[in-house]
């Protein structure tokens, strides 16, 4: 295993990143999953109420500052998730791995592809509803990784 990455704190006592990984990790998790929750039950159900000549613009500003939440979290996910099994490839880590890996790719190959074609396009209540219906798999996928982390917390 990595050695463990050691730095003192205020008090001169040694501070063992590997050793806080986890619940570093446990609390990205729950944010990615709170982030999820909110995108799945308010953010892309609101999408309907925005008018349709305002859409387009609306939509632009609400994608660049979601950017700015969303992938330091995906990121910070990633990296602590991998760092972790690199460590130890328990049956939490690798679940949630495979979790996170299968949150990103519906992430690039199906919710990014409807918001660039609304953002094109402007207001489409088909593509709304697809990207309504298929980011489930997304909150799936979050919530496993948040459980799994959770679960291997107590291994």
């Amino acid at each position: 295993a990595p050695t463990a990455m050691r730095s003192k704190n205020m008090n001169g006592s040694g501070w063992s990143m590997t050793e806080h990984l986890p619940t570093i990790r446990l609390g990205v998790d729950a944010a990615m999953a709170t982030l999820i929750w909110l995108v799945q039950l308010v953010i892309y159900p609101a999408f309907r109420f925005i008018e349709a000549d305002r859409f387009i613009a609306w939509h632009h500003k609400y994608t660049r500052a979601i950017a700015y939440v969303v992938l330091p979290l995906m990121i910070a996910q990633a990296a602590c998730i991998g760092w972790l099994c690199l460590i130890r490839a328990s049956v939490g880590n690798v679940t949630s791995a495979g979790a996170v890996l299968a949150a990103w790719i519906v992430t690039f190959t199906l919710s990014v592809p409807c918001h660039h074609k609304l953002q094109q396009q402007g207001k489409d209540p088909q593509i709304i509803n697809q990207l309504v219906r298929t980011n489930w798999l997304r909150t799936l996928a979050w919530n496993i990784a948040l459980l799994a982390g959770a679960l291997s917390l107590r291994s």
